[in-house]
């Protein structure tokens, strides 16, 4: 197969959560324009809409809460016979440790992490008896750092991580691939709160061998190639998008 043939998804079913904005908008925009069927869903009902009519054809919404089973069995149905799931779906609580509350600590588990694990199972499921199949997840680069106010947060990403590699041990003999993203710090809306802080954004850009904050866009080429035929070998791996920020 041609090389760039690898990259086409035409005729194939791609269901991204948390397409409302940011990553998951930018994951949208790449795999329909590498010519996928994309199913939109997220919390903001206005916002996959608008997405939707912005990508035309082949594209569907869906209002999706990841925190409610109820909300994930429907998105489940909803994907159907889904080829690529695009778990990106997430929430950030930046409080010390000692200030979170019960009500977000539950929160930020149930959706970075049950929401993730329920949703995968139930699309999976599909995949499996179809023997094909390709989920990606959205971890994050602090899985393996750790940071300061968002614990509860890293603790979440460490465990997708961690569960992408057990998805991939029970489904690869089944032709189902899992892997999972870990971005560094992206201009997102998520990551508002410390990209505005000027002293914070100055000692970040520091960090970076590559000397810039990452792009959603990054994010979302990662994931198309990760879905794609070119890295059908690979399986139960967290790549890290990040610009280097890990090395030092």
């Amino acid at each position: 197969m041609p090389f760039l043939d690898q990259f086409d998804f035409s005729g194939r079913r791609v269901c991204v959560t948390g397409a409302a904005g940011g990553i998951g908008s930018a994951m949208a925009r790449a795999f329909h324009g590498l010519g996928a069927t994309v199913l939109l869903a997220d919390r903001d009902r206005d916002g996959v809409a608008a997405l939707a009519v912005e990508l035309g054809g082949r594209a569907e919404w869906h209002a999706y809460d990841q925190s409610d089973i109820a909300s994930i069995e429907g998105l489940a149905r909803a994907a159907g016979e889904a080829d690529v799931l695009l778990n990106n779906a997430g929430i950030l609580v930046y409080e010390p440790l000692l200030k979170l509350t019960w009500e977000d600590l539950r929160r930020v588990v149930d959706t970075n992490l049950v929401g993730v694990i329920a949703l995968t199972r139930l699309v999976g499921e599909g995949m499996v008896r179809r023997r094909r199949g390709t989920v990606i997840h959205t971890g994050s680069q602090l899985a393996f750092s750790g940071a300061e106010f968002r614990a509860v947060y890293a603790a979440a990403k460490a465990g997708v991580s961690q569960f992408t590699k057990t998805a991939a041990l029970e489904w690869g003999r089944h032709g189902v691939r899992v892997n999972c993203i870990a971005p560094g710090r992206t201009l997102t809306n998520m990551n508002r709160r410390l990209l505005s802080d000027p002293a914070d954004h100055a000692k970040g850009l520091e960090r970076i061998p590559l000397g810039r904050y990452g792009r959603p866009e990054d994010i979302a080429n990662a994931a198309v190639f990760l879905a794609s035929e070119a890295a059908s070998y690979i399986t139960g791996h967290t790549l890290i998008v990040d610009g280097g920020w890990i090395l030092p």
